[in-house]
């Protein structure tokens, strides 16, 4: 997580990342350690639905990716393996934090402490990285927080998910010398997720910060409107995007104004075409992945760019590829996420049951994160970004009861 896409190989558009590598080699081992060594595999209430998922995935594939030529079959058949593998890893945290979720939780938010402060040194020292962006298939996003992610939609989705976490422990914990280090990380990352100017990430930020305190601390909402409002109107390019999100929203649902500036309306348009490229695969869709070889034959997309291996949506890019079916199975995996966070947090608040392994604020925590997770990802293909799936599903392991 903390290289981001600074280590990362080019490939046909796409990119090895140093997850790509390391992960599958020691999920390779932990299998082999458990099937026949130890013949025990720990269980987990996401498993088998994210088993279904990959299982329509693949088959989408099979049936759809005969016609690409053999670098790009391997290439969208890696991505199930990614997948596989960050399920795995849900279970490999789960069992190697067993009892230790204190330890789990410091290494995040230290790791999560590197990535905000290179994207302070970022922002502030290379405010323009057009230079090295474009090399790399990137968008340049000069002068925005982005640090080695290369992408400020990217950040603002990953504090959108781990700040009401960050704030439940803060609230749950009664260490003063934790609380004094995570009050110092929530407000550097609570500004960082500020100089993204990321409009996805604003309403993700919001919608969770906005959960949390609903149901843990209702007067904080107020003081919090107060602070993103002042904080908007002093500085000018916050304006201008909060301004421009304001038009686009008025003309998509209203259909009020004209004013739809020109990122939203590439991405409406993404939106448009995606929708009519699955409707001529309705049931299992394009093929998993195939969307950056499939779109561009269809004039959607060039492949050539980064941003080209999904829709600008993460629920489009499941739809897509793998159609209802596979959009249903990844909803019942999600979900089940949601689930059981919320599950916890009923037990943790319900005094005939307060038997849980984490205090409520945690669980709290977690489904305002995995609710903005959710809001953002109709907005930008975050869901499936393996950086950030990593986070969710070791955290999503590591409180599996």
């Amino acid at each position: 997580m903390i290289p981001g896409l600074l280590i990362r190989i080019p490939v046909g558009g796409a990119g090895i990342l140093l997850l790509d590598i390391l992960l599958p080699i020691y999920v390779v081992y932990w299998l082999f350690l458990k099937v026949f060594i130890q013949r025990y595999i720990p269980r987990a209430t996401f498993l088998l639905p994210g088993i279904v998922f990959l299982v329509i995935a693949s088959l989408s594939w099979i049936l759809n990716a005969s016609d690409l030529e053999l670098k790009e079959q391997i290439l969208s058949f890696s991505y199930i393996v990614r997948f596989f593998t960050l399920l795995c890893f849900g279970l490999i945290a789960q069992e190697l934090y067993e009892n230790q979720a204190p330890s789990f939780f410091k290494g995040l938010w230290f790791i999560l402490a590197t990535i905000v402060a290179i994207g302070y040194l970022q922002f502030y020292i290379i405010p323009d990285i057009s230079n090295f962006s474009t090399v790399g298939g990137f968008d340049p996003h000069i002068g925005r927080f982005l640090g080695t992610w290369m992408d400020p939609n990217f950040v603002a989705g990953l504090l959108g998910f781990f700040l009401p976490i960050m704030i439940g422990q803060w609230y749950s914990t009664s260490d003063r010398k934790t609380k004094i280090l995570l009050s110092i990380l929530i407000l550097l990352s609570l500004y960082a997720a500020f100089l993204t100017f990321s409009r996805s990430g604003y309403l993700a930020v919001g919608l969770g910060l906005g959960i949390f305190f609903l149901l843990r601390d209702p007067k904080i909402i107020l003081i919090a409107i107060v602070i993103a409002v002042l904080g908007i109107s002093i500085n000018p390019r916050a304006q201008k995007r909060v301004g421009e999100l304001g038009g686009t929203l008025a003309n998509v649902i209203l259909q009020e104004t004209d004013e739809i500036d020109p990122t939203a309306s590439l991405r409406i348009q993404s939106w448009s075409r995606t929708l009519e490229l699955w409707q001529k695969y309705p049931m299992l869709g394009i093929g998993y992945n195939t969307y950056r070889y499939k779109a561009a034959e269809e004039g959607i997309v060039d492949e050539n760019y980064f941003s080209a291996g999904g829709s600008d949506s993460s629920l489009l890019t499941v739809l897509v590829t793998t159609g209802i079916l596979g959009f249903m199975a990844f909803f019942w995996w999600y979900g089940t996420l949601m689930l059981n966070a919320w599950k916890g947090f009923w037990r943790a608040t319900s005094q005939k049951l307060s038997t849980t392994n984490f205090p409520r604020e945690i669980y709290l925590g977690i489904f305002a994160g995995l609710c903005s997770m959710l809001l953002h990802s109709i907005f930008v293909n975050s869901l499936l970004f393996p950086l950030i799936l990593i986070g969710i599903m070791g955290v999503m392991g590591v409180t599996e009861e």
